[in-house]
């Protein structure tokens, strides 16, 4: 069907959860697009909680749908969320972001103007650095000098310079709390063995696998307020191992051959360094737990 599903991922975040529901009960894009909201949830929502839900969105005009996941993983959401999918685009976004009021009418537009694309996504809003944030970034291969492209390491950091944009531009990979499909381009999604929990990453494969069938743009009208709530995300150390090890996993899937490795290399020790003066120990362990498995070379077989 023509149309959109709005897709939220969440666990055990219900106030994160109803603030974003709300704004998107709040939009005036109006009852001409058909739309449906998805909740998959690796949690426990409480039943009258997801009666307001329904009521709320219902009145706005919006089709209902909860799943709910006993395997759980961020990226096995992404792959049920598409499998319930009813309409020919799915917008992913965080638990625990507000969209303004013109949002959806404006991605529905940019889908409009852009008929031959694959994705669009969008800014979250306070996501930026500084000039001299920037040179750290670039220098530590953590960014790029094009804003649409990921770093010799395969890292997003250039989505800090999003903000800076004044009109649409192509991307190659979108942010995961702000990213939009065509349903065809993603419909072949499979589990990947590498991809668990909280799958670091996650949107930059998916972002991969849609390219395959046409082009993605930011479209950076397209902002919103991500409060990155820390409920429910899993420890440092794992999430810092994991951010090494699923960047391991990305390299080879893009065949990039050594300098993608050194690059990583380079990346993972500026990390540590950086964590160092804050004597964030859990964090340290991660990233050299990772850093450890790639100068081993088991991880780049």
């Amino acid at each position: 069907m023509q149309g959109l599903s709005v897709v939220i991922c969440t666990r055990n975040r219900v106030q994160d959860l109803t603030r974003c529901i709300h704004s998107i009960t709040n939009q005036d894009i109006g009852r001409t697009t058909p739309i449906e909201v998805i909740i998959i949830d690796d949690g426990a929502i409480p039943v009258e909680i997801l009666t307001k839900f329904e009521t709320s969105l219902t009145a706005s005009g919006y089709s209902f749908v909860y799943h709910h996941k006993t395997d759980r993983g961020l990226w096995l959401s992404r792959l049920k969320a598409v499998e319930l999918s009813t309409m020919d685009k799915v917008l992913f976004l965080d638990d625990d972001v507000e969209i303004p009021v013109h949002y959806l009418s404006t991605l529905i537009q940019t889908y409009l103007d852009y008929p031959t694309c694959a994705g669009v996504g969008g800014i979250a809003i306070g996501m930026s650095n500084s000039f001299l944030g920037t040179i750290r970034c670039l220098l530590s291969f953590q960014q790029s000098l094009s804003s649409g492209k990921l770093s010799l390491s395969g890292q997003a950091g250039s989505m800090y310079n999003w903000h800076k944009a004044r009109k649409i531009f192509k991307t190659e990979f979108q942010h995961g709390c702000n990213m939009s499909f065509r349903k065809e381009a993603i419909k072949n999604l499979r589990p990947v063995p590498w991809l668990k929990s909280y799958s670091v990453g996650e949107d930059i494969l998916m972002s991969r696998i849609a390219e395959k069938s046409g082009p993605l743009y930011i479209n950076p009208e397209l902002k919103l307020l991500h409060h990155e709530s820390p409920a429910s995300r899993d420890n440092l150390e794992e999430v810092a191992y994991t951010r090494v090890l699923n960047h391991v996993h990305l390299l080879k899937d893009k065949k990039s051959g050594p300098i993608g490795y050194v690059a990583l290399i380079w990346t993972t020790t500026y990390l540590i360094l950086r964590e160092q003066p804050k004597k964030n120990i859990a964090a340290i362990r991660g990233y050299k737990k990772g850093l450890k498995e790639i100068l081993s070379g088991q991880t780049a077989r």
